[in-house]
């Protein structure tokens, strides 16, 4: 067994020999470089190796933070946001309202978030606690309501600056730029599969593109079964918060997606409880659906001794009064 003794009054620090911390003078230098994590489960073939993203390393716990801070750094840049002092609103289920709202506090601006009245009170809290004013619409309408709303509040907000993570190019080339070169670098380039829920569809059309770019990696999208878009269904109500929109964005290449999974909403919650209780990390229901459509793959001959990444888009504490509860 290892002992340390600490003398009184002394502070026990770590062996040097490590990565060494670094001092940042923003949270925005935080953004991006999460790490990759092996993810045993169970019924998946010992030959295949799955790793998740986990984008809850992220500052604001979610990997909304990366299109989130390409967006406002390029509206600052173009002038239709000053430096500090204006006003953002979005429309959001939740995840980039909140990176919003973070980068909208340190900026010192104004953020109004439209959200669905069915978001979770925990996204709701984190909201408030950064000082965001939220305005909740009827979940049942859908989010093309909602953006028609927050569209109407931004012609009524003087010198208000609307994101559109849906419409907004650098949604899909933050993660072109970041996410895309971390997964093919952290793998060696021995990625096969890449696994990712479809929101807007902006982390897996820049991801996926920049790694087909450098190989046939096979793309699958992951959508709720109870809005299952993307293979040629109806848009409807569900439970797997962060996914399924229930409308194809502008800013997502369907040409990208190999394979689309559906997931039953009774299937996202527990996966992503069972992911949380073999790994140590808590993590969020879209990356139980994640992991459910990775298991799926994973069974199949074809990927005997494949390497297959899924992205977690964020931490399951904001749903545990919901669906992880």
């Amino acid at each position: 067994m290892f002992e340390t003794t600490v003398r009184p009054g002394s502070v026990h620090r770590p062996p040097a020999d490590g990565a060494a911390g670094r001092v940042v003078r923003s949270v925005e230098e935080l953004v991006g470089g999460t790490p990759l994590l092996d993810v045993p489960l169970d019924g998946m073939p010992g030959s295949v190796r799955l790793c998740a993203k986990l984008e809850m390393f992220n500052p604001l716990a979610n990997v909304k933070d990366r299109p989130v801070l390409a967006m406002m750094r390029e509206a600052e840049e173009s002038g239709q946001l000053p430096a500090s002092g204006g006003t953002v609103i979005e429309c959001s289920s939740g995840s980039t309202g909140i990176s919003i709202a973070a980068f909208c506090a340190r900026r010192g601006h104004r953020c109004i978030i439209v959200m669905p009245d069915n978001a979770t009170e925990e996204r709701r809290q984190i909201l408030r606690e950064f000082g965001a004013e939220i305005v909740l619409v009827p979940h049942q309408d859908g989010l093309l309501p909602a953006w028609k709303y927050a569209e109407e509040l931004q012609r009524s907000t003087p010198g208000a600056w609307l994101a559109h993570q849906d419409e907004h190019p650098a949604n899909e080339r933050a993660h072109y730029e970041t996410t895309g070169p971390e997964l093919w670098e952290a793998t060696g380039g021995a990625i096969d599969v890449l696994v990712c829920g479809v929101g807007t569809g902006g982390t897996l059309t820049g991801a996926a593109r920049y790694l087909k770019q450098h190989k046939d990696v096979h793309v699958v999208a992951v959508e709720p079964a109870g809005s299952p878009v993307l293979s040629g269904g109806e848009p409807g109500p569900h439970g797997i918060p962060g996914i399924g929109a229930g409308y194809v964005s502008d800013i997502m290449d369907l040409d990208l997606i190999d394979e689309v999974v559906v997931v039953p909403d009774e299937e996202a919650a527990p996966t992503a409880r069972e992911v949380s209780r073999r790994i140590g990390l808590l993590v969020g229901v879209s990356s139980g659906a994640a992991a459910y459509a990775a298991r799926l793959l994973g069974r199949r001959e074809r990927w005997a001794g494949a390497t297959m990444v899924a992205v977690f888009p964020d931490s399951g504490e904001r749903y545990l009064s919901t669906a992880l509860g």
